[in-house]
């Protein structure tokens, strides 16, 4: 049997874009779109390009995706994009209403976002609150795939973890993942994440987890890693990552302790890749 005669039961692509797409590096370029100058107000947004190519692999047309940590909603964006129907929860109000904002501007035609009326409009569905508390209101085995970037936006402090003051995406309410006081805190949040995207999420389908090793304390802190040994406890596996590198927003090397000790640049993140036993 060739890949072309294999039944494709996860998605619509062909054998040579299903192996490129296997590949643990991926570099993309994708440069700001129509929707960046709205998206920017939130510090951690991914383009809707990454997440149209995330969720094209991990689902088929007209299936629905969930985020959980929604944001401003690139998720959606992408899942507008590529014929797929979604759901994002978010916490922070003020997101919600800037990814509102993009619905009423925005619209898709020949698979880009534009400003114009004609073309597909950008449905999906943004619902306000805890993720946990919203997710426990779903039905179970109730989506094809849950997609997300949590928040993680720490820096090195002298009591640990605390806000980072360039990434502008922290609410004031305690539930808020991006407030946990310390790492612990952190990562025991992302397994109850994880129990509560298992139970929503159709067997066999995937968890795509987006998130960035931090460099704390003097040494570096292997986030994805760790992330991923708390969502394994919760009834998944672990099946690979892809370290993703965006060069066309690449911002300029900082010359950290230079001729005194090595401390790296941490241009990529982690795309986690984890299947509901």
């Amino acid at each position: 049997m060739t890949l072309r005669t294999i039944p494709n039961a996860l998605n619509d692509l062909t054998g040579r874009e299903w192996l490129y797409w296997t590949s643990t590096v991926y570099e993309t370029s994708f440069p700001p779109d129509a929707t960046h100058r709205h998206r920017k107000q939130h510090g951690a947004m991914k383009p809707p390009e990454l997440m149209a190519e995330i969720i094209s692999f991990f689902t088929k047309p007209g299936e629905r995706v969930l985020d959980p940590f929604a944001g401003v909603g690139g998720t959606l964006l992408g899942a507008a994009l590529t014929g797929r129907r979604s759901l994002g929860l978010e916490i922070h109000p003020r997101w919600i209403e800037v990814y509102r904002d993009m619905q009423n501007a925005f619209r898709v035609r020949d698979g880009k976002l534009v400003a114009e009326s004609i073309g597909l409009p950008i449905d999906g569905e943004m619902r306000l609150g805890d993720c946990l508390e919203l997710i426990a209101d779903m039905p179970s085995a109730s989506v094809e795939a849950v997609i997300t970037d949590p928040p993680y936006g720490w820096q090195h402090g002298a009591t640990g973890f605390k806000d980072e003051t360039n990434f502008n995406m922290f609410s004031q309410d305690d539930r808020d993942f991006a407030r946990s006081p310390d790492l612990a805190t952190f990562l025991a949040k992302m397994e109850q994440f994880g129990h509560a995207a298992h139970r929503v999420l159709k067997p066999q389908r995937y968890l795509v987890v987006i998130i960035g090793d931090r460099y704390m304390q003097g040494e570096m802190v292997p986030l994805g890693t760790l992330v991923a040994e708390r969502l394994r406890n919760c009834g998944f596996q672990f099946k690979g990552l892809r370290l993703w590198w965006n060069k066309a927003t690449q911002r300029p090397l900082k010359p950290y302790a230079v001729k005194t000790a090595f401390v790296p640049n941490i241009v990529h993140q982690n795309i986690l890749v984890l299947r509901r036993l």
